[in-house]
């Protein structure tokens, strides 16, 4: 009479493969976790150039300085019979609420989305939250990305904003609103 041998694995047969499928388990998780991080990158870089963009449009609509004439005759500040353009020192909002910011260095100050409203009149916190911005604007005459002190102010005016994401990444950009 024929012996029937039985096929199957062994208990150690049964432990190593356990041991190897732990092995690779870990490593395929160890590679996949880090994409899950860099597949929100795109959404944060995203936002953050759109509210970036959006205050920068806004700023560049306005006009060069609270001193230049915004209605015929369109006079410059600085010009030959004018009033000279606002001091270094002197920069910033004029008293104004944001609604009446006419000039450029009015925007200077830190924004919180809750501060910010798009243009239909509705608040930005619950699309951006976790955003804040940071704007400055200084003379740069020179146009070497340095703050003039000295000198004859009335070409350019240097505008940065830095986009702080909730990540802590910082998006800046830069535009040069020219006195004309």
């Amino acid at each position: 009479m024929p012996v029937n041998k039985l096929h199957g694995f062994t208990l150690i047969e049964v432990i190593f493969g356990i041991v190897l499928m732990s092995i690779v388990l870990t490593i395929v998780t160890g590679l996949l976790a880090p994409q899950a991080r860099q597949s929100a990158d795109p959404i944060i870089q995203v936002k953050a150039n759109e509210i970036g963009q959006a205050m920068m449009n806004e700023i560049l609509g306005r006009s060069f300085d609270e001193n230049s004439r915004r209605s015929p005759p369109f006079i410059r500040c600085g010009e030959t019979g004018f009033s000279g353009c606002t001091t270094p020192a002197n920069l910033g909002d004029d008293g104004e609420t944001r609604a009446g910011y006419d000039d450029v260095d009015d925007f200077i100050g830190n924004y919180a989305t809750a501060d910010l409203q798009n243009s239909l009149g509705q608040n930005l916190q619950n699309d951006y939250l976790g955003f804040s911005l940071s704007v400055n604007v200084v003379y740069d005459d020179d146009v070497n990305g340095v703050a003039d002190t000295t000198g004859n102010f009335n070409r350019l005016k240097l505008v940065t904003i830095e986009v702080t994401a909730p990540t802590g990444d910082v998006y800046g950009f830069a535009a040069y609103k020219g006195n004309y």
